[in-house]
């Protein structure tokens, strides 16, 4: 087995490990972040400086605050379908996530969650959207790798996470080691701008207005399900 092969089955087992924890979310990521130290210490110290950069520079001043209404988007989901903020608010309150794609094992623990707690979430009277930069194939191939129950939208050219001020440039420090791991955002993306968004997670009730949020530039940590369900009760 290759250097490669090994760490991705190191990385595999460390995200199965981390996913069936019978633990809290935050738990779950902790322990990947753990792993993923001891694996690649290299590119989560790079993660860490990133962060840093990040927030120095302020990260959730144009993401609307608890109450205010979010702006309205126009997106298509993974089969191609106009999908509007508005139609979905209609049917009652929506849990929206911001994701950076399928190779994101951070945004896979997330959404793993979001899929567990899905049931709970309908049962409440709300609904789950997925938002990535990616075009519609991979939002495709992560709505089937991570087996979602809820739809995956693409945010082309990252304009309405832009419009949020949850984008970032991901530096060529960064890129090169994701070309290294077969990670192409250009080619994922459809362009060749090497951003990504800040992952965010808001609860929107059907008013539109803002009943939760958690905005970090620290990608590896995420909205508990008990926050979640909480804001939707």
């Amino acid at each position: 087995m290759t250097e490669a092969k090994s760490l991705e089955r190191a990385l595999a087992d460390a995200f199965t490990k981390a996913d069936t924890l019978k633990a809290p979310l935050a738990a779950r990521l902790k322990f990947y972040l753990g792993e993923s130290r001891k694996l690649l210490p290299d590119l989560e110290a790079t993660y860490d400086g990133l962060v840093a950069r990040i927030q120095a520079n302020g990260a959730d001043s144009l993401v609307p605050a608890l109450g205010e209404k979010l702006p309205d988007f126009l997106m298509t989901d993974s089969d191609g379908h106009l999908v509007e903020l508005a139609s979905l608010l209609r049917q009652g309150p929506l849990v929206i996530s911001f994701n950076r794609g399928p190779w994101c094992d951070y945004c896979g623990l997330e959404l793993h969650a979001l899929a567990r707690a899905y049931p709970e979430i309908v049962a409440a009277g709300g609904e789950v959207v997925s938002i990535v930069p990616e075009t519609a194939k991979y939002a495709r191939v992560l709505q089937e790798t991570r087996g979602l129950p809820f739809r995956v939208l693409t945010d082309l050219d990252l304009a309405y996470a832009l419009s949020l001020g949850l984008v970032f440039w991901v530096g060529d420090k960064i890129k090169q080691t994701y070309l290294q791991f077969g990670i192409d955002l250009e080619q994922f993306q459809g362009h060749g701008g090497w951003l990504l968004p800040i992952p965010a997670t808001l609860v929107i009730g059907r008013d539109g207005r803002v009943k939760a949020r958690f905005v970090d530039p620290d990608f590896r940590h995420r909205l508990g399900m008990e926050e979640i369900l909480g804001a939707l009760a």
